[in-house]
This record gives C-alpha cells, sequence and structure tokens, in this order.
C-alpha cells in the first residue's frame, strides 16, 4: 500500500462502497471465531484501508475484495497479538508456574532480585559521632516509655493513662510495677489504678489529682492514728 493512501479520508464512493461491504468483518470474526466485542477495533481500521486500496489499485481486481479485505485483517490480527506478546505480563507472586507443579513464583525469588527493587528517590543522612542509644530502651513498652519521660520532668508531680476498659488498665498497672521492682524505683513514685484509669504519683508530691483518694502511705499513719486514739479512751476508762 502507497503510504500517502493510509491516512487519506473515504470518499463518498468509498464511504458507499465501504458500507455495502461491511458484513465482511463480522464474516471474517465469526470464521475465526474471535468476540467481535474484542476484536471489532483491532480490524476495523485495517478493514477500511483495504477499501481505500482497492480503489487507488486496480490490479488488485484480479481478485475479489472479499479476499483481500480478509488479508489485511488477518495482518491487523497477528501484529496485534504480536504487540500483545511483548507486553510485560503481571502476574501473582503466589500463583504457581507452569509444569512446575507446586512451585509458585515467589520461590523462585532470590536475593539478587532485591537489587530490582525501587525504593523511591527520598534522601539518606549520614552521621558520625552520634549518640548510640540505649539497645534496652528498643524493648520498652509505650508505657515504660512514657514513664521514664515523666521522672525525668522535674515539674509534673503525677499522670495518668487513660485506658480503653478496666483489663487494659489491669495490664498497664502490671507492667509499670514489674518495671518498677525491677529498676528499684519504690521510693520515687507510686503505680495506682482506678477503673480504668492508671496514676503514677511521684513521692515528692504532696497532693493526689483531683478526684483520687489519697496516696496509700498515708492509709497506715491513719489507721495508727485511730488505734492510738482507741488506747487512749481505754486507759481512761480504767482510771
Amino acid at each position: 500500500m502507497h503510504e500517502r493512501t493510509r491516512y487519506t479520508p473515504l470518499t463518498v464512493e468509498e464511504q458507499r462502497f465501504a458500507e455495502e461491504n461491511h458484513q465482511v468483518v463480522f464474516w471474517y470474526l465469526q470464521d475465526r471465531k474471535l468476540d467481535p466485542e474484542e476484536w471489532y477495533d483491532v480490524v476495523i481500521l485495517r478493514y477500511l484501508l483495504s477499501v481505500k486500496k482497492w480503489f487507488q489499485r486496480p490490479e488488485l481486481h484480479r481478485w475479489k475484495f472479499t479476499t483481500i479485505a480478509k488479508s489485511d485483517m488477518r495482518s491487523a490480527i497477528g501484529n496485534h497479538l504480536a504487540k500483545e506478546a511483548r507486553r510485560i505480563q503481571t502476574v501473582s507472586l503466589y500463583e504457581n508456574v507452569p509444569g512446575c507443579e507446586d512451585m509458585t513464583y515467589m520461590d523462585t525469588i532470590t536475593a539478587r532480585h532485591l537489587d530490582y527493587i525501587n525504593y523511591g528517590e527520598e534522601e539518606m543522612n549520614i552521621s558520625y559521632n552520634v549518640k548510640i542509644p540505649n539497645k534496652a530502651d528498643n524493648n520498652k513498652s509505650d508505657e515504660v516509655k512514657a514513664l521514664d519521660n515523666f521522672l525525668d520532668m522535674k515539674d509534673m508531680r503525677n499522670m495518668c493513662f487513660e485506658c480503653a476498659d478496666v483489663d487494659e488498665g489491669k495490664k498497664i498497672v502490671g507492667r509499670l510495677r514489674s518495671y518498677q521492682k525491677l529498676k528499684g524505683q519504690k521510693d520515687l513514685y507510686e503505680v495506682f489504678r482506678i477503673k480504668q484509669c492508671v496514676y503514677v504519683v511521684k513521692a515528692e508530691a504532696k497532693e493526689s489529682p483531683k478526684g483520687i483518694s489519697g496516696v496509700k502511705k498515708s492509709t497506715p499513719q491513719i489507721s495508727k492514728a485511730k488505734k492510738s486514739v482507741k488506747r487512749t479512751d481505754s486507759i481512761k476508762a480504767v482510771s
């Protein structure tokens, strides 16, 4: 086909001829057992070029137009299939490799393939002579880390963990008390729970948070006072 005929619009006569023989497209697709909804757009442009070629090249009239059209549409289908074969196919790593029984594509991944992973274009910051964090800090829970930060705050006297429910509060109390015992910090602060809230009060704090009963250490003093009163009363009674 001449190059100049590829993009030349159809004349009125060519349009009429293309309409009269349009059924050739569906006959050919049916003969190839191809779904028209999928393949019509693939062959229709080549069919229209066949019409253009039929009018501009009279030497082709030795054959039937249907022969010319089918040959061109066969070429269009072949080019489309070749193009699809060259396209990279997306498969799941968990799919079985054809012909390899139960082996999946994931089983074929090696350390060398990791070099092809795109990690993005983010810059990496490299520093020297930095302060190395304590390895033990990586094993601390969020509650323990918050407790350490609280103890370093000189102006803070108490803190509160508001948990989702009572069971979660019990777990946090257990973690904090275990950490307190491990570090030998029983004289530094007190840990107790009221419903789902967990409180930590420093030993030097004189007042308890609003709505919280007094620190437990004051309880023995009150009981001793009561006992002394009773003892005094009993002495008075004897005298």
